[in-house]
């Protein structure tokens, strides 16, 4: 069977063609879907449930479909998460310049959050398959627009500098996701069941961990990325 090859490189999917409404079709006949239907119904499936659990059968289940009808449009599951994130990343605006480079990159860094915050499994199905995410490139596009316009980077310090930056911010933006599970004061009782000494156990006892807010990890983040620029400058 000739399978239609998928591209990364479209446009968002219109906000009617993202309806969850139901497909009609006619009995015995199976229901006729389309690459954004695809990917329309995968986003709804994520939003609920962990990319672990994503399958191509429970997409063509949603659909009313079967699984062969997903394999004509994308040759495999994680073919399907590369355009699924292509699509997230896509859907990423960013936000206006401000007044100095520093202001600007803590608003894209915001951006990101939030956008992140909106679709929580973004971080986990970028570069899936080692595959760079058009929509990814997007994204970072005007941090590296920025680094060349305002600070003068060129060449490889450019390079450096914009891929260490974004790198740093999706990863940490990805930890700051669970970081809150991992502050839980149910999980301290348990530090001698994991091999700790007393002296390990006292100062995870004493280290304000549960005092910590989100804003103030997030205010920590965008500092130590800031850090990080000042030495291409």
């Amino acid at each position: 069977m000739n399978r239609k090859k998928s591209s990364s490189t479209h446009r968002p999917i219109p906000a009617a063609d993202r309806s969850n409404a139901a497909i009609r079709r006619k009995p015995g006949r199976p229901a006729r879907i389309s690459r954004e239907l695809i990917i329309a119904k995968s986003l709804a499936i994520l939003a609920t449930a962990p990319v672990e659990d994503f399958m191509i059968k429970t997409v063509a289940h949603e659909l009313g479909t079967a699984s062969m009808a997903i394999y004509n449009y994308f040759g495999s599951r994680e073919d399907l998460l590369v355009a699924v994130a292509d699509e997230v990343c896509l859907m990423f605006k960013a936000p206006k310049p401000r007044s100095t480079w520093q202001e600007s990159l803590r608003a894209w860094l915001v951006a990101l959050k939030k956008h992140a915050d909106r679709y929580p499994f973004m971080p986990s199905i970028i570069g899936i398959n080692s595959h760079t995410s058009v929509g990814w490139l997007k994204i970072t596009a005007p941090v590296m627009v920025l680094m060349h316009d305002q600070l003068g980077l060129r060449n490889k310090r450019l390079a450096l500098a914009s891929s260490l930056f974004v790198t740093t911010a999706a990863t940490m933006i990805h930890a700051l996701q669970f970081s809150a599970s991992y502050r839980k004061p149910d999980v301290f009782p348990k530090l001698e069941e994991i091999g700790l000494n007393e002296q390990e156990s006292e100062v995870f006892r004493h280290a304000p961990l549960l005092k910590i807010k989100e804003k103030e990890l997030f205010d920590a983040l965008f500092e130590q990325l800031i850090r990080g620029i000042d030495i291409f400058l």
